[in-house]
């Protein structure tokens, strides 16, 4: 189901973090180079509007990533997306988790953030499969307006079920369900719920091997996870066996 093939496809969720630091281009490159399909990325928009690869809403000295300029941003060591794509593996592909929440200081209801992403993830359309997902509604309706081409995912915490979840990416037109693993409903029937609908589902974060394999037994389209060399071998070995 698109835009994963060959499911489940493995998600380095911040590419490596567990041997390489996290939303980092060395990090993206560890991911690859053990097997990882698709790495999964945190987007946020610096004070003039460049789009940085970063999770939290400040920087390690606690100044608001918003309050700054992409050049003391990537002085604070912080990388642009458009670094990031340039120097990712080619084939490997991208979810791009768009950071727009309120009461962050970054939060912008009308989402620029969407906008700022997009100029970056425009030209790479058709180079490699994409992703852009965010916890925001609004935030990916704003994304399948720009970039028409580039699939949406929702995502959501535990506290929604998989099938609260799955009625709210139909009405935003979103192709992917990008599940907390912990959610209610997080089985086969659920999974295969989703997929009558017409969603592919993305599952994060997976750490525990017992648990990938249930879930790639279960139908999941893709496991994100914070060690993917791990779950490629555990998933390798599984399907040797099958």
């Amino acid at each position: 189901m698109f835009p994963f093939r060959a499911p489940p496809v493995i998600v380095g969720h911040r590419g490596a973090p567990r041997e390489a630091p996290e939303n980092t281009p060395e990090g993206f490159a560890v991911a690859a180079s053990v097997g990882a399909q698709w790495v999964e990325l945190d987007v946020r928009r610096s004070g003039d509007g460049v789009a940085v690869v970063h999770h939290d809403p400040w920087t390690a000295d606690g100044v608001a990533v918003v309050d700054r300029d992409g050049a003391a941003l990537r002085q604070a060591g912080l990388h642009g997306l458009d670094e990031v794509l340039d120097r990712l593996p080619a084939g490997v592909g991208v979810d791009v988790d768009l950071k727009n929440l309120p009461g962050e200081p970054d939060y912008d209801e009308a989402g620029a953030v969407a906008g700022i992403a997009a100029e970056a993830l425009r030209p790479r359309v058709g180079q490699r499969p994409l992703l852009v997902s965010s916890f925001n509604p609004a935030t990916l309706v704003a994304v399948a307006e720009l970039l028409p081409d580039v699939p949406t995912g929702l995502l959501h915490a535990p506290a929604s079920s998989v099938a609260a979840a799955q009625e709210v990416a139909l009405e935003l037109g979103a192709r992917v369900l990008c599940s907390h693993v912990g959610a209610a409903g997080m089985s086969s029937a659920g999974i295969g719920g989703a997929h009558a609908a017409g969603l592919a589902v993305l599952v994060w974060p997976v750490d525990d091997v017992q648990r990938a394999r249930a879930l790639a037994a279960a139908g999941a389209d893709a496991l994100c996870t914070n060690d993917p060399r791990l779950l490629v071998r555990a998933l390798r070995a599984r399907r040797e066996r099958l």
